[in-house]
């Protein structure tokens, strides 16, 4: 089996395109690579020794200077692998089916599908939890199908299509010479959960998308260098030594292989692209059917690092926050790929690179042949403020301060072309939200007040800011929830920014500056809905939201966990139901935190670790059914 890279070869530098001054067998430094911007020509090998001339080249320009011994956490020895769709409207809104309506995972894109913890076709109920998958039948309320997962296995998802039920997660793996991470995507019959396909990889899932059909899939990978490994840490080694551990290597220690259903992939040379600066890692994009066999598909590589996927119906946007640093300047950005798919195979179609970092998938927004970018700028180096600096004397120096900017890329066949942006949103804040619609972005910052900036993007090379409302608190999440209304959820917060509780707040965003129209409000709350959309579930058919929440009394010594079932009025919300799983609740108040809710057929579905709960969808929301998990 492969073994690890120390993934701090990817942060040791900043690696820039490989020359060819130097030959496989020159143990040699290469000249230092120099700062050069990353632009939107890519380039891909024409042939394995040329990729392996490049990346060894850029790998020891890398670890020029570590000959005392790397520096990192077990972590990052690990790896821790760890026509173009309109986003005018929200999706995860509902699907009929032959007994009724029920309600989808709330994706970011209508049409493209995201992993989660839970899938229904709305007469069963598939769940991964507690390292078991369910199937749970909801006209009996019993469970019809069940099996493990790995117990050294993580971040367990699902997708869900017409006859097909996908599992992924990733496995640790240990052996008496390495630690490694291997991911693991099975496909399987949706009645007995057995295994009809299997993709494994060394590495951890970026993310996913399930499109027309069409499994779109990201994985992370680091290289095989254990001779490398032992002779960094062994801290006996002078650069040209571990110049010449790099040279040794072969182009197969560089580049993934793959398994389907035990027939071996690797990565072909010529599909593998970098772009001018590039890291030790290696992100695959794979394209796989969601209903057929599964055969042995070619993936297309880059040599970059990925932690963000934004997926519409044409492209997968791949993002990366680089932060590198020298002796006179640090500097931070976002590198941005673009996946295009064509008969099933992906290709590379772009590059871009945008200051500062994202927040998550809904920082990009692809609508009308553009591409939307949200990013904070954050203080580099000195104190974020001058009162903190002050007891430095002359010496403290202080930063500059965090901005925010929205960036508009035009989205051609092999390129992203900047053509404007719009920037200083909420300096010396951070962005906390972002949702486009249509040809309007809107954006939360904050620090002490919540800034919520409208923002006309009609035109590409104009984007302005129409609107700016300041209100106490912040929305970490932002959803349609009609025309011209938008709901955030978030915290409630002092004029100084100590947060309160729970907070959500209702917008009317029909006119040029978004206006506050009523909120909702929970002492001591919080929503997992600000980090995690999946969560949230708005049902316009009813017109509710439901937000789970956990909440602490005073000094943290009591607690409560359920979800808070919101009616979304015209211009008002109010509080329909508290809904809690009792049962749970009455073993173990924190198993019984709420992870996802959905419609089903008339009535309220909610899931946690240990069950799967059914209320009235209305009137008293009476619980009418206790499916458990222990």
């Amino acid at each position: 089996m492969k073994t690890r890279l120390l993934t701090a070869l990817a942060a040791a530098a900043a690696l820039g395109a490989a020359g060819c001054t130097a030959s496989p067998d020159d143990d040699t430094v290469p000249d230092p690579v120099q700062w050069v911007p990353v632009s939107a020509q890519l380039a891909s090998y024409q042939t394995c020794d040329e990729a392996l001339e490049g990346i060894q080249d850029a790998a020891i320009t890398a670890l020029s200077g570590w000959s005392t011994g790397p520096y990192g956490t077990e972590e990052l020895a690990r790896g821790d692998e760890g026509a173009m769709a309109e986003e005018d409207s929200f999706a995860g809104a509902g699907t009929e089916a032959a007994d009724g309506s029920y309600s989808e995972t709330n994706n970011a894109v209508a049409g493209v599908d995201e992993p989660d913890v839970v899938k229904t076709d709305g007469t069963v109920v598939y769940s991964v939890t507690d390292y078991r998958l369910r199937a749970v039948d909801t006209r009996s309320a019993e469970v019809v199908a069940e099996r493990g997962m790995p117990d050294a296995s993580w971040d367990h998802q699902l997708f869900l299509s017409e006859h097909s039920l996908m599992v992924m997660y990733t496995n640790d793996v240990q052996t008496d010479e390495s630690y490694y991470s291997e991911f693991t995507l099975e496909r399987l019959d949706p009645e007995t959960l057995d295994v009809l396909d299997r993709f494994t990889m060394e590495g951890s899932m970026v993310d996913a998308r399930l499109v027309g059909g069409e499994v779109r899939l990201a994985v992370s990978s680091q290289p095989q260098m254990q001779p490398v490994w032992d002779l960094m840490w062994s801290g006996e080694a002078d650069e040209d030594d571990i110049a010449a551990a790099v040279r040794d290597t072969e182009i197969e220690d560089w580049l993934p292989e793959y398994f389907v259903n035990d027939e071996a992939g690797q990565v072909d040379c010529e599909n593998v692209a970098h772009p001018e600066r590039f890291s030790g890692s290696s992100v695959s994009v794979f394209a796989l059917p969601a209903e057929d066999a599964w055969p042995l598909v070619e993936p297309h590589t880059i040599m970059a690092d990925g932690e963000t996927v934004h997926g519409t119906a044409d492209s997968l946007y791949l993002a990366h926050y680089d932060y590198s640093w020298d002796e006179e300047e640090s500097k931070a950005e976002s590198e941005i790929y673009r996946f295009a798919f064509e008969d099933g195979a992906p290709r590379l179609a772009g590059e871009a690179a945008v200051p500062g970092s994202l927040l998550n998938q809904y920082s990009l927004s692809e609508y009308d042949g553009h591409l939307r970018v949200a990013t904070t700028e954050t203080p580099g180096w000195g104190c974020p403020m001058e009162a903190m600096c002050a007891w430095g004397g002359d010496a403290a120096e202080v930063a500059e301060p965090s901005k925010s900017t929205v960036t508009v890329f035009s989205v051609g066949d092999d390129s992203l072309e900047e053509t404007g942006s719009v920037s200083d949103l909420g300096v010396d804040e951070q962005i906390y939200a972002v949702r486009f619609i249509g040809d309007t972005g809107y954006v939360v910052t904050f620090r002490q007040t919540d800034p919520l900036y409208t923002l006309d993007l009609s035109d590409p090379a104009n984007p302005v800011v129409t609107g700016e409302l300041k209100i106490t608190g912040y929305s970490g999440y932002l959803h349609p929830v009609g025309a011209d209304r938008l709901l955030g959820v978030g915290q409630e917060a002092t004029e100084e920014g100590q947060t309160t509780g729970l907070q959500v707040s209702l917008f009317d965003t029909g006119a040029a500056e978004a206006t506050v129209l009523d909120q909702y409000q929970r002492e001591g709350a919080q929503s997992s809905v600000e980090w995690e959309p999946h969560a949230f579930l708005y049902w316009e058919e009813t017109g509710i939201a439901v937000v789970p929440a956990t909440e602490w009394g005073d000094y943290g010594d009591e607690f409560a966990t359920g979800a808070v079932v919101l009616e979304v009025g015209e211009d008002s919300l109010s509080e329909a139901a508290w809904i809690t799983q009792s049962e749970a609740n009455e073993s173990d108040p924190y198993l019984g935190e709420i992870l996802r809710a959905m419609v089903i057929d008339g009535r309220l579905w909610t899931l946690s670790n240990t069950g799967l709960q059914a209320n009235e969808l209305g009137g008293d929301y009476e619980t009418t059914a206790w499916v458990s998990f222990q």
